[in-house]
């Protein structure tokens, strides 16, 4: 580790005590866990059908935190939503200690992930262009092989196990409308969707500023978008997501993560690299997007799908993609 001191973490819990209990389980297990600060953001039930799976998580959380330097929880007394919990926890814990980790109860951590996020946050702390440091590795960025570098960096933020600093999270803007219009007025809307056509970024603005749906993560990466931040990811998955399950809100059930991304059983040490994009990555995910628009929006694709059923019989839920 770079650092005498490590970051806190903000770890955020709702009603889901299994995933809380192999995450908290996992990140116990970090070498860094005794050194480290850990917040809990216990968010309160939304309906009476949440009350008992916040109750579970709550009397877990209460009895199963050793291992850590200390340990406060922080139990909302209604429901903050996804968003309005972690928007709140991070702000209190960037503000107060300058940087911290940022861990949800459906991420299991490799035993050098806090190494990992550490290291980074000391190594890019006075880089402004940096905006966070992310611990997992996206499954479509493998297909380079070898020629993936052990780090590099990319215009978005993966919050399946990252961190950052207070200098960084001061800039968050909640409001995606407004994000949008920030974005339109700079002329850097194509930009900001990777020259896809169908601007599937400032749909997901749009999505959100509508109310149609509830995220935080999207604003994240329009607000270092804004700023001319990039993000500092590594070829070695250091956090997986076990989420995707049918349990969430925002990823439906595939075993796509679970098969295709292996939790590192060694540290690779984090070296400085220049902060610039990697051109490789951005490709990839250009062409990504596009493709899944195609997949969404395009007649011949849904046509095609549809004779593939007819002739097969599979359901569409049997051959439905799995990547989301």
């Amino acid at each position: 580790m770079l650092q005498s001191q490590v970051a806190p973490i903000a770890y955020f819990c709702y009603n889901r005590p299994d995933h809380t209990r192999r995450s908290l389980e996992a990140l116990r297990k970090n070498y860094l866990a005794p050194q480290s600060k850990l917040f809990i953001f216990s968010d309160g039930p939304k309906n009476e059908k949440a009350v008992q799976g916040v109750k579970e998580v709550r009397e877990y959380i209460k009895s199963n935190t050793e291992g850590f330097a200390s340990v406060e929880i922080i139990e909302r007394e209604k429901n903050y939503t996804c968003p309005g919990n972690i928007i709140d926890g991070c702000k209190r814990v960037a503000e107060e200690f300058g940087r911290l980790v940022v861990v949800e109860d459906d991420i299991l951590t490799s035993p050098y992930f806090l190494t990992y996020i550490n290291d980074g946050l000391e190594l890019y702390k006075d880089d402004d262009k940096v905006g966070a440091i992310s611990a997992w590795l996206d499954p479509q960025y493998t297909v380079l092989g070898d020629k993936l570098p052990e780090s590099f960096f990319m215009n978005v933020v993966h919050i399946w196990g990252w961190g950052t600093w207070w200098r960084v999270w001061k800039d968050y803007e909640f409001d995606a409308g407004k994000l949008l219009e920030q974005i339109k007025a700079a002329g850097r809307e194509d930009e900001f969707n990777l020259g896809v056509k169908s601007k599937p970024n400032s749909k997901n603005l749009q999505l959100q500023a509508a109310g149609k749906i509830c995220t935080w993560d999207y604003q994240l990466g329009a607000s270092a978008f804004l700023h001319n931040r990039i993000s500092l990811s590594s070829r070695y998955a250091y956090s997986n997501n076990i989420g995707c399950d049918g349990t969430g809100i925002h990823c439906g059930p595939t075993d796509y993560y679970k098969v295709n991304v292996r939790l590192s059983e060694e540290y690779h040490p984090l070296k400085k690299i220049p902060i610039e994009l990697n051109e490789e990555i951005c490709k990839i995910r250009r062409r990504n997007l596009w493709i899944k628009e195609f997949k969404n929006h395009s007649f011949i694709y849904r046509a095609l799908r549809k004779i593939y059923h007819f002739i097969t019989g599979k359901s569409k839920k049997s051959v439905k993609d799995s990547k989301s």
